[in-house]
């Protein structure tokens, strides 16, 4: 399995990690984990335990976009050694992301952001290199 396969695979376990800490948060804010109900509970949330919420949810929007990208790599024929860069760069600005995203880091957040986006790019700019 190559490196950018492995940062899918590390990038799922953030976000569970941040499910389990939001878990955490909310219980601490609110006494309770509402398991019936929990986005109802969500929308109840504020400070840190809904920024930590919000970021595991964009989380998952983005392991998609991420996920493609690798694939369509991949599939171009790009070598593993060359994907793995981009890939990399990607679960580090996630790991900023949430960072910024949890400590109220405006505007660290959208740059961090914007370099993850980068890194999806760039990962798609190596599959149109190589797959013509």
């Amino acid at each position: 399995m190559t490196p950018a396969f492995w940062c899918i695979i590390v990038m799922i376990l953030i976000n569970y990690l941040l499910a389990g800490i939001g878990g955490w948060l909310t219980v601490r804010q609110t006494g309770k984990l509402n398991i019936n109900q929990p986005r109802i509970q969500d929308r109840e949330l504020t400070g840190a335990a809904a920024r930590v919420k919000a970021a595991q949810a964009n989380g998952w929007e983005i392991l998609s976009v991420f996920s493609s990208c690798v694939f369509i790599a991949q599939l171009s024929g790009v070598p593993a050694h060359e994907s793995a860069l981009p890939a990399y760069l990607f679960i580090i600005s996630r790991v900023l992301y949430f960072i910024c995203y949890a400590f109220k880091l405006s505007p660290w957040r959208t740059i961090v952001f914007v370099l993850g986006i980068l890194a999806n790019m760039w990962l798609i700019k190596l599959a149109i290199s190589y797959g013509g």
